[in-house]
């Protein structure tokens, strides 16, 4: 006991000898919004390259469950970006309603969407369009290969998207 009384007599000793000591902000481990690399690319009605997310806003939020989900739970991903430099902004959601850990699901386990934030514009995988969508093992990236229809005409394969994604949660 001794010893950590002195050990504590030591530090506010030379603490109380500094007579100019700098003090600034600790550091915080802050995840700035925007930092979620992507590498997507649109095809058809809809085309160009996605490459990352878009701040959030009280409207807008991107969320991810990603390594929070467990077997048998749906894990989620929803984030908002641009395609290319025309700064209009889409939603894109990765559903998996029953997940089974890191691997390979398809259209029969997964859900992806594509659409404008006024949900005036919107593509998904219906049941006999493609997907093949992927999540690594820290569940907070992989790839999407998916074929989607388009909500309003029913046009199928009306947007292909493919690439690889990023989250975190």
């Amino acid at each position: 006991m001794a010893r950590v009384v002195g050990i504590v007599a030591l530090f506010v000793l030379t603490a109380c000898s500094q007579s100019n000591a700098n003090v600034g902000p600790s550091p915080s481990p802050i995840l700035p919004q925007g930092n979620w690399t992507q590498n997507l690319t649109l095809g058809g009605e809809l085309t160009g390259q996605m490459t990352g997310i878009v701040p959030d806003t009280s409207e807008q939020q991107s969320e991810c469950t990603g390594s929070r989900t467990h077997t048998g739970e749906t894990w989620s991903d929803g984030f908002y970006g641009t395609i290319d430099t025309s700064g209009q902004q889409w939603h894109v959601v990765f559903l998996l309603t029953n997940f089974r850990g890191p691997g390979t699901y398809t259209n029969s386990d997964a859900i992806v969407q594509v659409e404008s934030p006024d949900f005036s514009q919107a593509w998904l995988n219906l049941g006999t369009d493609k997907v093949t969508f992927t999540v690594d093992r820290g569940q907070q990236s992989g790839s999407v290969d998916a074929e989607l229809t388009d909500a309003t005409t029913g046009k199928a394969a009306a947007v292909h998207l493919a690439g690889t994604w990023n989250c975190r949660g």
